[in-house]
Formats: C-alpha cells, sequence, structure tokens
C-alpha cells in the first residue's frame, strides 16, 4: 500500500511542476509534453470526466470467537449490487502510443451486508449489518492506443470505502477500509470529444477487526470486491 501511495505521489508531482511551468494558454492539454509526433496517443490524450455504471460483486470472510470464547467457524458472506458515479483524470502521451494517466472515482452508496456474530443462538437482535458507502479511487493508468479511436489500459492504485454498522458493533471501529486495486479496460474514441469505456477490476481490502456489543463476539474480516464498469466521457 506504501509502495502505491509513493508512485501516485510522484506522478502527481511530475504532472504539477511540469504544467506549472506553463501558462494555460501555452498548454497543449491534448499533448502538453508534445510526445505524441502525430501518433495515434493525440487521440486518447487530455483531461476528462465521465459517468460510470457499475455492478459489483463484494465478499467479506472471517473468522472469530463468541462470548463464550468458543471459536466461530469460518464464513464467506457475499453480495451484488450496482452503483453509478463519475470519474475524472489526465492521460498524457509519452510517446506515438503509450500514454500515462491519473485517474481518480467516486462512487456513491454501495451495497448491504448482515450476518449473525452472536452466540450462535440465532437471535436476530445480535446480526451485525455494514453498510458500503462512498467509495473514492486514486489510481495511475498506462496506456497504450492501438488506433487512433482506440486503446487498452490498466489501473493500478488505491481505494476508500465508508462503512456505517448498526448500534451492534462497538462504536468507532472499522469505519472505513483500504485496498489495492487493480484493473484493465478499453476507451473507445467517438470523435474529438466523445469515448465509451469498458473496465473489469478487483479490490482487495485489508482485514478490519470486528467487536459486537450485544453478544461481546470479536474477529477479524476481509473484503474482497469484483467489478465490471462501463463509462461514456468527455475529453478536453
Amino acid at each position: 500500500m506504501i509502495n502505491i501511495k509513493k508512485v501516485l505521489a510522484g506522478v502527481c508531482a511530475l504532472v504539477i511542476t511540469s504544467t506549472t511551468l506553463l501558462s494555460a494558454a501555452e498548454i497543449n492539454w491534448g499533448d502538453p509534453f508534445h510526445r505524441a509526433g502525430g501518433g495515434a496517443s493525440g487521440s486518447q490524450g487530455g483531461p476528462y470526466v465521465s459517468l460510470q455504471g457499475a455492478m459489483y460483486g463484494a465478499t467479506f470472510t472471517g473468522s472469530g470467537s463468541n462470548s463464550l470464547n468458543e471459536a466461530l467457524n469460518d464464513a464467506s458472506l457475499g453480495q451484488v449490487f450496482g452503483s453509478v458515479g463519475v470519474n475524472l483524470g489526465w492521460a498524457i502521451p509519452l510517446g506515438d502510443r503509450l500514454l500515462l494517466g491519473l485517474d481518480l472515482q467516486y462512487q456513491p452508496d454501495g451495497g448491504k451486508i448482515k450476518v449473525d456474530t452472536g452466540a450462535g443462538d440465532g437471535d436476530s437482535g445480535e446480526d451485525v449489518e455494514v453498510t458500503v458507502g462512498d467509495t473514492r479511487g486514486i489510481s495511475i493508468m498506462p496506456m497504450i492506443a492501438i488506433s487512433d479511436s482506440s486503446a487498452l489500459y490498466v489501473k493500478y492504485g488505491v481505494t476508500h470505502v465508508e462503512l456505517t454498522w448498526n448500534d451492534e458493533m462497538v462504536t468507532g471501529l472499522a469505519s472505513s477500509m483500504l485496498a489495492d486495486t487493480l484493473a484493465v479496460g478499453s476507451r473507445t474514441v467517438l470523435n474529438d470529444h466523445i469515448y465509451l469505456q469498458t473496465e473489469f477490476g478487483v479490490s482487495d481490502f485489508d482485514p478490519i477487526n470486528i467487536h459486537t456489543v450485544t453478544s461481546h463476539s470479536n474477529g477479524t474480516a476481509k473484503a474482497e470486491n469484483v467489478y465490471g464498469a462501463f463509462s461514456i466521457g468527455l475529453k478536453f
């Protein structure tokens, strides 16, 4: 996780340092370093914003013990849900076909998962319920333009997800999760400004601690998301 943050910070610093040396009127937003050389990357480069629809498959796996210090069976829970969000970023040509992008993602709301972590008596009052809230991500995005209208890319970054628990969860624990995210996708440019994009990815989250109020159960859980997304965007 630390190495990813260092890479992202380096990319941000490079872009900011380079572009601040030029006035806004001097910048060619689609090719600020003049590296496209008339190649296919020139048609893919530039700042962009897109509306994204995605389907997520989320799983929680974990283990723990109840109030009697009895080990609970390892469990795996899943939920499928959809979400609509936005992406912002900038794809910068580094050669006639190669680009490097910085991508920011925001997806509001998410799904809900419920599990009985009590003493094993089936009492629904001891159920823990977690709601997956807003998702934010930042990624680096190497791209290769395979034609003037099409490009393939890989994304690697950090995803932050907010969590809201019901009253059965001890206050202050696990209010969010961090994940390493890896994705692959394709982008098709329809004209000078409009593009379509498809993406498939996986987010591997750090473990979180769980401690319940009524049953005094405790344990750890680990989440993983897989998703498929479709976007329509505008580049500048």
